[in-house]
């Protein structure tokens, strides 16, 4: 395994980690870095899933987007969402102009996965995306879980039986904004999305932790919202117990060998 620094897009704008294999590559993958999260990924999880997969002959590229960690900002005046997307483009053209792969997956978690998520929707070279919690909506039968678990709670409470574990005085507290608010995509954006990468035989793989507990509870839901059927194009792994970003050095190490797992199902040898 060997590993550098680069410099991508105009003026070596943005940051990135290039993990590499011992011998030539027979994949790709480019891991977006979430919220404000540098490269290396919440608890160190980025560089330790390309590290794994070089094993695996994958050649990983992890980057700050712009104004994140290294990389410089981007243009002022454009949106967001479109400097996002050509900052993506821009990382996967310097890729592809290095290494001779046919497979090529964007990942990331949360923010990371979403934007993976579009941006593999515009590019016909990506032949598959990791999303780690990314959207979820939940279902008339999640909402009845959730609305008895609070109601389960409140009762306790008023027995004496339970005792909510103080907040954190900085977020969250009542009458203060959180530091970060996210907001996910919408099911209406996120449907056409996912069939148009289905139609095109893209990977899409999805890992859930219990991020979001009331949005998101059991395998059979994703199939559900969206009216497909998981199997060799769409597959999905649920870890109901593991942190968000995965605090724990053994919740890190499942979740890494799972997508390890997935990502050589989906790749012929």
């Amino acid at each position: 395994m060997r590993e550098s620094c680069c410099r991508i897009g105009a003026g070596g704008r943005l940051a990135g980690i290039v993990t590499e294999p011992d011998g030539p590559a027979r994949r790709a993958l480019v891991l977006v870095s979430a919220g404000l999260v540098p490269k290396f990924g919440p608890y160190r999880l980025y560089a330790e899933l390309a590290r794994r997969l070089a094993r695996e002959r994958t050649v990983t590229l992890r980057f700050d987007l712009g104004g994140i960690g290294d990389s410089g900002h981007g243009a002022s005046g454009a949106p967001l969402r479109a400097r996002t997307e050509l900052e993506i483009r821009s990382v996967v053209d310097w890729l592809c102009e290095r290494y001779r792969v046919t497979d090529l997956t964007l990942g990331g978690l949360c923010s990371g996965a979403e934007d993976s998520f579009r941006s593999a929707a515009v590019d016909a070279r990506v032949t598959g995306v990791v999303l780690l919690d990314p959207f979820a909506y939940g279902s008339r039968t999640n909402a009845v879980k959730h609305a008895l678990h609070r109601v389960g709670r409140r009762s306790l409470r008023a027995l004496g039986l339970y005792t909510p574990a103080a907040r954190p005085a900085t977020l969250g507290t009542r009458g203060r904004p959180r530091a970060v608010s996210y907001r996910y995509m919408e099911r209406t954006e996120a449907g056409p999305i996912l069939r148009s990468l289905v139609e095109r035989d893209a990977h899409v793989h999805f890992v859930y932790t219990a991020g979001a507990p009331h949005a998101f509870t059991h395998v059979r839901q994703l199939a559900t919202e969206f009216d497909l059927e998981l199997g060799d194009a769409v597959t999905l792994d649920h870890f109901p117990h593991l942190d968000h970003t995965q605090l724990l050095a053994e919740d890190r190490r499942a979740v890494i060998e799972t997508i390890a797992s997935r990502l050589n199902a989906a790749t012929p040898a």
